[in-house]
């Protein structure tokens, strides 16, 4: 039992909003107190708080709020995926933001929402494990659609995109989020084409575990487009 369950309902709500407040402000208050994952090894307890106390997620926030330009190796153990599918979402939250979240096929960008799988998925599993004493209000706030989260009230979205760059082009994003990048052969169109959004004020980040390619260039420095 926390300490929020021994509260009277009207202080657990303020003290929710207040916190909501707080995390509207700054990402790392977002993933601290909002932010729910699935461990799907758990049978007792899957759903659990992110654990935002690892030595090095504070740092890749503060890096992804200060760089336009991040690439980053990962493994299953790190959460990134979960961290970056929680970042897209807080940038969303945000008046006039598209954030387009990418993997090799569509399929695997939009994932699923209930088992938590893939980007767009995280995503939304997120967003439905939000307290409701935040007020965030489905079908008045935010709507979810197979390829997207729309949020009309504040005219942003997060877009689940396949690899290449055509529908980079064709929009004005502002963030790119491109998962397992290094099994994207068409990875360098992608990042190309992402220099508008960059060179604009937004960020381009790529993870993925290991492999040689585009990315791998683009993470030791040696793309050059």
């Amino acid at each position: 039992m926390s300490l929020l369950d021994t509260m009277p309902l009207r202080t657990v709500t303020l003290r929710v909003q207040a916190r909501w407040q707080l995390a509207m402000l700054s990402p790392v208050a977002f993933v601290r107190y909002f932010v729910r994952t699935l461990d799907t090894h758990d049978k007792i307890q899957p759903v659990k708080r992110f654990p935002w106390r690892r030595p090095h997620i504070v740092p890749l926030i503060r890096l992804w709020q200060h760089n336009p330009l991040l690439s980053i190796r990962k493994s299953r153990q790190m959460l990134i995926t979960w961290l970056f599918a929680a970042l897209s979402l807080w940038d969303a939250l945000h008046p006039g933001r598209l954030v387009m979240v990418q993997s090799k096929r569509l399929e695997d960008a939009i994932g699923d929402e209930y088992t938590g799988d893939g980007p767009l998925g995280r995503a939304k599993f997120i967003l439905s494990h939000i307290p409701a004493a935040v007020g965030l209000v489905e079908g008045r706030h935010y709507e979810k659609h197979s390829i997207r989260v729309r949020f009309p009230v504040w005219n942003s979205a997060v877009w689940a995109i396949p690899q290449g760059a055509n529908i980079i082009r064709q929009r004005t994003a502002s963030g790119i989020w491109s998962d397992e990048s290094h099994f994207q052969e068409e990875f360098g169109d992608a990042y190309a084409a992402s220099a508008p959004c960059i060179r604009g004020g937004g960020w381009f980040v790529s993870t993925s575990t290991a492999n040689p390619g585009a990315a791998l260039a683009l993470h030791e420095d040696r793309l050059d487009v």
